[in-house]
């Protein structure tokens, strides 16, 4: 009777069972987790935290900046930097307040990357205006997302095996990687090795430089191999176990800020640098303002593309909706031994809702990033003392709380 009784329990507060009422879900999620709430606070009171702030604060401001540079070339500065600072910070900020799992790391991904460039490339080609195609398809991402979380969609990701979640996290990673080599490789054709050059100190230069290739190689490998090993580091004999600790969560920023050291004192090189707007305007100020027009600049946008919109919008809610639920399954794996639950609902109508109506501010949308958000659990995981010599220390608990976005 206690098992069946304790199984009872564990069904119920299962966030992904069914209840066949229409919002049932996320009326479920939300007594489930908001009366938590001032526990999420209090728990943020905590000097593991405080470096996890830290940590997490350039694990999220990177990456924006990476993305943002890409986002840039890709759609010929419509969107780049300043606006995908500004809209992981908003978004984030928002998130940490009212998600149901506040582990989730929001950010911008691969998978995000390559839809905007293809949907960038068909605007071109129809000769349509892209941020404007990028607000119909934010307000149907709205219509979607009610729709799938008034019909408990999210139940769904109750049949996702580990197998694909790990395949679905291998996919992102390669992403990254393919983006990284593209970048190089177009660095070597704009600047092929030569015997002779025709060095100009115009910038951008139109002649290929010299040592420029070279140069890009060196600090791209040094940036992997210095963060690779610290974060090796980690895990060896050296130092105190809260030091190895930190030296090992900060391998990514130390590294990048090695070798941006290394390329500032090198004067005599030429290397691309990003070019970022002064203060909070966008990146294309002389095309387009924050506030985007729904009907396009001249109130000529195609009507037949406003429903058509539904199309790509599908897409991107199927890129958030994979990536944000997978990782809050990994998240949330039962070895992490979390007490507060998820709310798999609430969550994805937070996000998705945000990137909707961020469409309409012209900045990019976001969703739950799978390393991001490891890193952090990672970062926040007590781990306890074995009890045999040698023992493998067991995660004890992870510290659940709302100070990090």
């Amino acid at each position: 009777e206690g098992r069946e009784s304790k199984a009872r329990a564990e069904l119920e507060d299962d966030p992904l069972r069914r209840t066949r009422r229409p919002f049932g879900g996320l009326v479920r999620d939300i007594k489930r987790r908001y009366p938590k709430y001032l526990s999420d606070i209090r728990d943020a009171l905590n000097g593991q935290c405080l470096a996890a702030i830290i940590f997490i604060y350039f694990a999220c401001l990177t990456p924006a900046i990476t993305f943002g540079g890409l986002l840039g070339d890709k759609t010929e500065n419509w969107m780049g930097v300043s606006e995908l600072l500004v809209s992981t910070a908003l978004q984030g900020a928002v998130f940490a307040l009212l998600g149901a799992q506040p582990l989730l790391i929001l950010g911008f991904s691969g998978p995000l990357l390559v839809f905007e460039e293809a949907f960038y490339q068909f605007c071109t080609s129809q000769d349509m205006e892209y941020i404007v195609g990028r607000v119909w398809i934010g307000f149907w991402l709205i219509l979607i997302v009610i729709l799938i979380v008034a019909f408990e969609g999210s139940f769904l990701v109750g049949f996702i095996s580990r197998f694909t979640q790990e395949i679905f996290s291998f996919l992102i990673s390669l992403i990254f990687i393919y983006e990284t080599f593209s970048k190089l490789v177009k660095i070597f054709q704009q600047h092929p090795l030569m015997k002779h050059y025709n060095e100009t100190i115009v910038e951008p230069p139109i002649d290929p430089q010299p040592n420029t290739a070279l140069l890009s190689l060196v600090l791209m490998a040094g940036t992997f191999f210095i963060a690779f090993f610290l974060r090796k580091f980690k895990n060896s004999c050296f130092f105190p176990g809260k030091l190895r600790r930190m030296i090992g969560d900060f391998g990514v920023p130390i590294a990048i800020l090695i070798m941006v050291l290394a390329d500032f004192f090198i004067e005599d090189t030429y290397t691309q640098k990003l070019k970022v707007p002064e203060g909070l305007n966008v990146s294309l100020p002389q095309e387009r303002g924050w506030f985007i027009n729904p009907m396009g600049s001249n109130g000529e946008f195609p009507i037949w593309m406003m429903f058509a919109a539904i199309v790509p919008a599908l897409l991107v809610f199927i890129l958030i909706f994979m990536e944000s639920q997978i990782t809050t399954l990994i998240v949330s794996k039962p070895e992490r031994k979390l007490v507060k639950g998820s709310g798999f609902h609430l969550d994805l109508l937070l996000i998705v809702t945000m990137a909707g109506v961020c469409a309409l501010f012209g900045m990019p949308w976001l969703s739950a990033t799978t390393v991001r958000t490891v890193t952090h659990a990672n970062a926040l995981t007590v781990m306890g003392k074995t009890s045999t010599t040698g023992g493998k220390p067991e995660i004890e608990r992870v510290i659940k709380q709302r100070s990090e976005e």
